[in-house]
């Protein structure tokens, strides 16, 4: 477990120290969702999460910035998937969301996409999972495709398993890429997305987690990079 939090400490100062930085924004996310078993291995989850940022940067912004949400994200997603077996799963689902841009402007965004799974258990006690998803996004203004990896990494703080009542700690990263032509892009690799929570299972279906959020951002052709940091609340039902 050591090595693999050294391992994501040292890539996060890599990528961060690596780039030179342009806007920091703080901010908050809510998250919650719900999976309903289906027959045959399939089940069913829909998730709801909003994100708001703050602009921070003092040298680019006046003071009345903020005092108002400069970015806010909302989606609701629905997907189908089907658990092959306890180590690998597949499925796809929609989701519908919008973007108030720091400018104000909502740009609404309908979106498609289908994933799979690979998950293997460490020593025993740690699961580590790898999703490969790929998005078909539908924008007003044009069609994008991307590709997401996520890599996340849940140990139990308490004993060999998670049970009832028990925290654990769950780390995860997730690299963006952009697959539009060279043209069209900022960057091919585009964005990285680092987690770090700490999550209870309160009841025997339901699950809280607490964490942090760091995301740095491509915004131009000339590798200019934003950078979002965020603390966040789930609450996830089965």
């Amino acid at each position: 477990m050591k090595r693999w939090f050294l391992l994501v400490y040292i890539c996060f100062q890599i990528i961060h120290n690596g780039y030179g930085q342009g806007g920091k924004y703080l901010g908050g996310e809510l998250e919650t969702a719900y999976t309903q078993e289906l027959k045959k291995g399939w089940m069913l989850n829909g998730k709801l999460y909003l994100k708001m940022f703050w602009f921070k940067d003092e040298n680019e912004v006046s003071e009345e910035s903020d005092e108002v949400a400069d970015l806010n994200n909302l989606r609701l997603s629905f997907t189908v998937a089907r658990q092959h077996s306890p180590f690998f799963s597949y499925g796809f689902g929609y989701l519908y969301g919008g973007q108030q841009a720091f400018t104000g402007d909502f740009t609404p965004e309908n979106r498609l996409f289908q994933q799979v799974t690979f998950s293997q258990l460490v020593r025993g006690k740690a699961r580590l999972s790898e999703q490969i998803k790929l998005e078909e996004r539908f924008f007003e203004s044009g069609n994008r495709m991307r590709l997401r990896g996520k890599f996340a990494y849940e140990m139990p703080l308490q004993g060999k398993n998670v049970d009832l009542g028990e925290w654990y700690l769950l780390g995860v990263y997730e690299p963006l890429f952009d697959l539009r032509p060279e043209e069209e892009r900022n960057a091919l690799l585009y964005e990285h997305r680092f987690q770090i929570n700490l999550g209870k299972y309160t009841l025997k279906q339901k699950k809280i987690e607490y964490g942090v959020g760091y995301y740095l951002s491509t915004v131009s052709k000339a590798g200019d990079k934003q950078e979002f940091w965020l603390v966040r609340l789930g609450i996830f039902l089965n």
